[in-house]
């Protein structure tokens, strides 16, 4: 699935209304996996539906924020957060020594 498939047949708002057929939603769903711009217009949706006062179900008000975390950014942000710490004392416990 592609962003021009998506756009030109409103997936993110179809996926969210439980409109897709089971292929479209098998793809588009591997496509939001690694697909940030599309999780972002997934939100985008949600909030626009809302707004319209079409409220979601809860679980699918989740489904938008649980493919905006990746879990390979949350570790790596996590690590660098971890070294961050110590290079910072090395580098005062150097520069003080000077």
């Amino acid at each position: 699935m592609n962003h021009v498939y998506i756009d030109a047949n409103s997936v993110a708002e179809r996926y969210l209304g439980q409109r897709l057929s089971s292929e479209e939603l098998r793809e588009f769903e591997e496509h939001i996996v690694d697909c940030q711009e599309c999780g972002d217009r997934l939100l985008l949706a949600e909030m626009f539906l809302a707004r319209q006062g079409n409220r979601l179900k809860k679980d699918q008000d989740l489904v938008a924020r649980v493919v905006l975390y990746k879990p390979r950014q949350v570790v790596l942000m996590l690590v660098v957060a971890a070294l961050a710490i110590p290079v910072a004392c090395l580098l005062w416990a150097l520069i003080s020594r000077s």
